[in-house]
């Protein structure tokens, strides 16, 4: 009995000894903490990634949420979660003003959230270490600045680097990302060569028993001298146990001419190729992303915009910086053609930098090759497109009964084809007949084709005022015309003196059924003026039921975009939204600038509002592109949007 008595008391005093506590909070092996390791729960799974899940309509912010997560894990590259924080807020740009803000707060609370990190187990007790700070600017405005939190308990000294794996310990001061930005501002000064020293091997000789795991190496590397990746000087040789690696520096940066300073950016460079920004179509944008936060554009004036407006708001480059970027804008400008490489190599050789993106061929946003003037035309093939009506061809300056429509520069006479099969269409569609002068696919929507091509004449073309006039009278005829029939077409025609029967074209939905009148009148040649009073009067909404109901849904949306616009002190007048994208609200500040939301400040408010329309064309090519291109909704009428705001902002400002 007593026996048994004084084997439980041991037993008791055993358990609640502190060695054994000890135990319990600390799994070991062969006295080393096994890969089993305590987090700080809360700031695994921070409240804001809730947050995140409700703040949108629809399953946007729920993908974001269950995204959010993995880019705060240990493993996830340096940049991860500043990235992800980007994503947050330019999938916000798609909402109202309210949801938008809201998910702008969500993002920067994101960016500024704790990042996994592994102990050190070499120690006993490990010690914790620091995540390493993401070296790249992030592209949104509203995230200058900002870095992830650290765990106060860490060791100050002490970082992990997912890059180099968890049995490197990295000090701090050895690499640049142990501090926010590279520490720039206190960098010392360049040593002869990076010296790499190896810490001691653990002094545990004896093999590992089979079955169980071998006790983990710790290497600690450190480097004196500056950034190697930042100073493209010297190759860094870091040796963990095995014959030494050696990572090649970049080649550096061509010198800026001399008393340029571009402060905290690179040299302004732009590129032009197919597939940015996952689109189909030739654009051009920035070579540094980094320094210059564009998407990219087809109009290189809105990349040239960005650009030399960061030199002022974001890189502090010095004057003569600012008016070379000026000079580099206008020489791409000016060049032609224009939506060519030639324009981006025009822009880059202002600043010393020779590329040759004129041999790369331009390609429109169905993935054609695009026939430059004066060069040969592509060899890929064209659509498969119904056979149109007989065209004659109009007269430049004077026509049927000597009435003058005007000189259009570089351009032909503007005509419009209706037919089926344009773009590969089931249904029929509306699109220009000259795509060289004027490059625009096609639409459902007459007037989306009609503001294109008379923007075009101004912008492009170099049409006179009669040319220009003349147009404006055309496409008001096109649009009293019977909705989505072939007269829309005639009647635009007409207005040049080109005579041409679409209306005799039977009108086909998108699944290739004939709308209202399958057996139209025989052709004949008759104005398109007397078309448009005395044909198909009777047969309007049988014709156009489907078009009228999406241009309803169109108008409307353009509508609630306008009201939108109207309030909380918006200077951005332009309403049109297409696919729902409205351009960013524009405001007044109190120092005299002119804030664009999720964007930069500017000194004028016409520079506010142009870059306002700049951001909805981006916004709005990309969805464009998101949404197959489809239905007129494509890049080109996103551009052709685009023009008309600038043209508004110009006229108003």
């Amino acid at each position: 009995m007593f026996a048994n008595s004084a084997s439980l008391f041991a037993l008791v005093l055993l358990a609640t000894s502190e060695h054994v506590f000890g135990r319990i909070q600390w799994l070991e092996h062969n006295n080393r903490a096994v890969s089993l390791y305590p987090r700080r729960f809360g700031q695994e799974r921070p409240a804001v990634i809730d947050e995140l899940g409700q703040a949108c309509p629809g399953q946007v912010c729920g993908v974001l949420a269950g995204a959010a997560i993995s880019t705060l894990l240990a493993a996830q590259p340096e940049c991860s979660q500043q990235d992800f924080a980007d994503r947050i807020i330019d999938e916000s740009r798609q909402f109202d003003a309210a949801t938008q803000a809201n998910m702008i707060r969500i993002a920067i609370t994101f960016r500024q959230s704790e990042k996994n990190t592994p102990p050190d187990f070499s120690a006993n007790p490990p010690r914790l270490r620091n995540s390493v700070f993401c070296q790249k600017a992030p592209k949104n405005a509203e995230l200058v600045g900002l870095v992830q939190a650290q765990d106060p308990s860490n060791d100050p000294e002490l970082f992990f680097d997912p890059a180099l794996g968890a049995q490197v310990n990295v000090i701090r001061g050895s690499q640049a990302n142990t501090a926010p930005f590279g520490g720039a501002a206190a960098a010392p000064a360049p040593a002869p060569a990076p010296e790499v020293t190896q810490a001691p091997e653990p002094t545990a000789t004896a093999l590992p028993v089979e079955g169980e795991c071998p006790t983990a190496v710790i290497v600690t590397v450190t480097v004196t001298g500056t950034n190697p990746a930042a100073t493209n000087t010297n190759a860094l040789t870091v040796t963990v146990g095995q014959p030494a690696a050696t990572v090649a520096p970049e080649v550096p940066a061509a010198n800026p001419p001399a008393g340029v300073d571009f402060g905290r950016c690179s040299t302004p460079e732009i590129e032009f190729a197919a597939g940015f920004d996952n689109r189909r179509e030739t654009s051009f944008r920035p070579k540094d992303a980094a320094s210059f936060s564009q998407g990219s554009a087809q109009n290189i004036n809105i990349i040239t915009r960005a650009m030399c407006d960061q030199l002022t708001n974001t890189c502090q480059a010095n004057q003569a910086a600012k008016d070379l970027c000026t000079q580099a804008a206008e020489a791409a400008r000016v060049a032609t053609p224009d939506k060519t490489g030639i324009q981006a190599d025009a822009f880059n050789d202002v600043f010393g930098i020779n590329t040759n993106f004129a041999g790369v061929t331009p390609i429109d946003d169905q993935g054609r090759a695009i026939t430059i003037p004066g060069q040969e035309a592509p060899t890929t093939p064209a659509p498969t497109v119904t056979p149109a009506p007989q065209t004659p061809t109009g007269q430049q300056g004077g026509g049927q009964g000597n009435t003058a429509v005007g000189n259009f520069g570089r351009c032909t006479v503007p005509q419009i084809l209706f037919a089926q099969g344009l773009d590969g269409r089931t249904e029929t569609s509306f699109a220009p007949a000259d795509k060289n002068s004027f490059n625009h696919g096609s639409a459902q929507n007459v007037n989306i084709i009609t503001q294109f091509v008379c923007d075009q004449l101004v912008n492009s073309c170099g049409a006179d005022q009669q040319a220009r006039t003349t147009c404006a009278a055309a496409a008001a005829a096109a649009s009293a015309a019977a909705q989505g029939s072939g007269a829309q077409a005639d009647a635009f025609n007409a207005g040049f003196n080109i005579v041409t029967n679409f209306n005799a074209v039977p009108a086909i939905d998108n699944q290739g059924r004939t709308v209202g009148n399958s057996n139209p009148a025989p052709a004949t040649q008759v104005p398109a003026q007397n078309n448009n009073q005395n044909q198909n009067q009777n047969n309007n909404q049988n014709n156009n039921q489907n078009n009228n109901q999406n241009n309803n849904q169109n108008n409307n949306q353009n509508n609630n975009a306008g009201n939108q616009a109207g309030n909380a002190g918006n200077l951005q007048t332009f309403s049109s939204a297409l696919g729902g994208v409205q351009a960013p609200v524009v405001t007044a500040l109190a120092n005299g600038q002119f804030q664009v939301t999720g964007n930069a400040a500017f000194n004028n408010l016409r520079s506010a509002v142009v870059r306002s329309c700049d951001v909805q064309n981006n916004q709005c090519a990309n969805a464009a592109n998101s949404s197959g291109n489809q239905n007129g909704f494509n890049v080109s009428a996103c551009n052709a949007q685009q023009a008309q705001c600038i043209a508004l902002a110009n006229a108003s400002n």
